[in-house]
């Protein structure tokens, strides 16, 4: 992997044409799907709005090599980190879905940042740092969206690199992959935002990509790209993980989603071009569920799903696609966890190549 140069970007305000608008049919506050483009360097904001997605403004430049976005409880920070420049953004996002950048939230290690996360609580932002090995870095997040290094830990193993972390529901765990290494380790989140190892270091299929956890915390489950399955483990009490089981895909899974009651989960086929639902059993199986299988549209490789705010919809994001840039489809969730293609037509990102955790709602509350 290039280690990459801190690259100065100077981003203003976005102007969005639906200025003035934004809490007119959203009594809770607006919500923005936010797209990173990993190969043109930008990110889309798109408005989620009665079961449909527009397009705020033009796509927001950014750093080089977006492989994760990550937002505060609020929806009003965004971290945007990068592989590439080896370096990570933070972004105030606006009521109009403008996106500006914020002081005091850029960091330049000289190093690649892989992955980011934002805690449940919004105090700590974790970030993997590095190429072949990664640290994972805590920093404290200051009501200004500000970044003040705490902490860091280094992923155990000779080839620990391009790890994106995810953390329990609950805020005391960090789960963190190693893409190379094809293992898993978790770290217990102490009162301050520092990380203390907790069980043992555990295997997974082949180049495990996108790890999610139930939104009970009972279960994680993480894509292997590499063996076209599923790696799916029982969270410990005090955060171990516990293997139970793999379970076969059809080409490349990539970046899963769990609906709120942790009844179903969707992941994206790249390689076998199509979105897949399966049904979460109490021992945790995954098992196919009928009816939830979306072909994707000749010439668009689907790489991250996304529910929408109300979990009523699933957003299918492209990865890569003939058509230049990447497309989001939309899908009705049936109440029996199948899917059926809605008649909205596909919506434009305006981004290209967008791989990793890089599709992420913003729901914004209080300010």
């Amino acid at each position: 992997m290039a280690i990459g140069v801190a690259a100065g970007v100077s981003v203003g305000t976005v102007i969005s044409p639906y200025a003035g608008a934004a809490l007119a049919d959203d009594a809770a506050g607006p919500s923005y799907l936010l797209v990173g483009g990993t190969g043109s360097s930008n990110i889309g904001v798109l408005r989620e709005s009665g079961g449909r997605l527009i397009p705020v403004g033009q796509p927001v430049p950014t750093d080089t090599g977006t492989l994760s976005i990550t937002v505060t409880p609020n929806g009003r920070f965004a971290y945007v980190a990068h592989t590439v420049s080896g370096t990570l953004q933070g972004f105030r996002v606006g009521d109009d879905g403008t996106l500006e950048r914020l002081e005091g939230a850029h960091l330049a290690p000289g190093r690649p940042i892989v992955g980011a996360v934002v805690s449940p609580d919004g105090k700590w932002l974790f970030a993997t740092v590095g190429s072949v090995t990664n640290d994972v870095q805590t920093y404290a997040i200051a009501p200004s969206g500000a970044l003040t290094h705490v902490d860091s830990v280094t992923i155990p193993g000779a080839t620990s690199g391009l790890s994106i972390p995810v953390v329990s529901p609950d805020g005391r765990f960090l789960f963190a992959p190693s893409f190379i290494g094809a293992t898993m380790d978790s770290y217990a989140i102490g009162f301050d935002g520092r990380l203390t190892p907790t069980g043992s270091q555990v295997p997974t299929g082949d180049r495990p990509a996108l790890p999610s956890v139930t939104p009970n915390g009972k279960f994680l489950y993480i894509t292997n790209e590499g063996t076209d399955d599923v790696s799916g483990y029982r969270i410990a009490p005090d955060g171990a993980l516990n293997p139970i089981g793999r379970f076969p895909t059809k080409a490349i899974p990539h970046g899963m989603a769990i609906t709120p009651d942790g009844r179903y989960l969707y992941l994206p086929q790249t390689g076998g071009q199509s979105v897949n639902g399966f049904e979460i059993r109490d021992d945790g199986a995954l098992v196919p569920v009928p009816g939830a299988e979306a072909p994707s549209a000749p010439g668009h490789l689907p790489g991250r799903v996304v529910l929408s705010p109300d979990a009523q919809r699933l957003y299918v994001i492209d990865t890569l696609t003939t058509t230049g840039t990447a497309k989001v489809f939309t899908y009705r969730v049936k109440p029996n966890g199948g899917l059926e293609a809605t008649a909205e037509l596909p919506v434009d990102t305006g981004v290209t190549f967008s791989d990793g955790a890089t599709g992420v709602f913003a729901s914004l509350g209080p300010a």
